[in-house]
């Protein structure tokens, strides 16, 4: 069941230098807004703010840096080769407007734990590739590495995208609250661009996926109107777990991050989160390697005298995906990065589509209720 606790308290003993100016105690709700009531039962939903002009049917086919822009929805080319800065690079990304008016860059840079994660690699990131946009989470065990890395790299917060994500341990209404400072201190930033609940499975004796996943959601509402998380989503959720938060909560997710690769292209999520104005943002976008070395990538590889993994990464941004690849080497993420000086033939996007068999190379959650 949803939350029934009330949301508009201080948040004793969660303070820190880098967070107790934007901890104020949450303004009271109007006494007349209705209660959270069982997810069995419709409620009146609170208006939103209404999504940006520019949604996806306005979205220009090619966008200059800095602005929001991707192809109109259904739109199968993406020119985007003046948003590059000269030489390649992720510099002037093209970014992707949320529902909230803020916009993510369609390039970022993946970390994770097992080996995952490298120091140098990052600052090259930062430094010489122009990457804007990167991705972490609580599980991966690198928040503290990656506050070193921003540091060294002496990019300013302002022109960052920062994500992290909250994992299952952390689950519940003040627990999410406080893992989340947790993760900010880790970071040393004042605030989140994004917070993604992980993983819809909870782990919570005697509750429900559904009552816990709607208790955390209601604590990350409240971290975003108190502005800490400037957007909020969801990962690895499907239209199943999607539609039951849509009866549970107040603020539609911003994102929803899913393996995304040409063995696993989920087009009915896809158009269903487009549809919600969900931003679908991509992980794993090379299939853990699998996809190097199948030999329609590599001819097509060979046609645009690029190497496997651009046209991976190529075809993900012109299906208009938030794709972040993931390397540890500063030479495999040039390489990542410059993808925005060439375009995809219809007919060769046709053909990666058609790979689509339904394989994960990471977590599987459509058996989770």
């Amino acid at each position: 069941m949803p939350p029934t606790a009330p949301r508009a308290e201080a948040w004793p003993g969660l303070t820190s230098p880098h967070l107790s100016p934007l901890l104020p105690p949450a303004p009271p709700r109007p006494s007349a807004a209705p209660a959270r009531a069982p997810p069995a039962s419709r409620r009146p939903r609170r208006r939103q703010r209404p999504p940006p002009r520019r949604a996806w049917r306005h979205w220009a086919a090619a966008g200059a840096a800095g602005s929001c822009s991707l192809p109109r929805r259904g739109a199968r080319s993406l020119n985007m080769a003046a948003a590059v800065a000269r030489g390649g690079g992720a510099s002037g990304c093209p970014t992707v407007p949320l529902a909230n008016g803020r916009c993510i860059p369609v390039l970022g840079l993946g970390t994770s734990h097992q080996g995952g994660y490298s120091h140098d690699a990052v600052v090259h990131a930062l430094r010489k590739c122009g990457i804007r946009h990167i991705d972490t989470a609580k599980r991966y065990g690198c928040e503290s590495l990656l506050q070193k890395a921003i540091e060294e790299s002496d990019v300013k917060r302002e022109d960052l995208w920062i994500t992290t994500k909250l994992w299952h341990s952390d689950y519940g209404y003040e627990n999410t609250k406080k893992a989340c400072l947790e993760s900010c201190e880790r970071l040393g930033v004042e605030y989140l661009d994004l917070y993604l609940i992980h993983w819809p499975d909870t782990h919570v004796p005697g509750k429900s996926n559904r009552e816990v996943r709607a208790e955390t959601w209601g604590a990350m509402e409240e971290l975003y109107e108190k502005g800490l998380c400037r957007s909020i989503g969801v990962s690895n959720f499907l239209i199943s777990h999607l539609e039951q938060l849509k009866e549970d909560c107040v603020i539609t997710p911003h994102v929803n991050q899913v393996e995304y690769h040409p063995f696993q292209r989920p087009q009915e999520l896809v158009d269903y989160c487009r549809s919600r104005n969900i931003v679908f943002e991509g992980y794993c976008p090379l299939a853990k390697g699998e996809a190097l070395a199948h030999p329609s990538i590599t001819q097509l590889a060979k046609k645009y005298g690029r190497t496997p993994a651009q046209i991976c990464i190529r075809w993900s941004i012109q299906n208009g995906i938030v794709t972040i690849p993931k390397s540890t080497k500063a030479e495999r993420i040039q390489e990542n990065c410059k993808v925005f000086d060439f375009t995809l033939a219809e007919d060769d996007v046709d053909v990666l589509n058609g790979m689509h068999d339904g394989r994960h190379v990471s977590w599987d959650p459509s058996l989770i209720v």
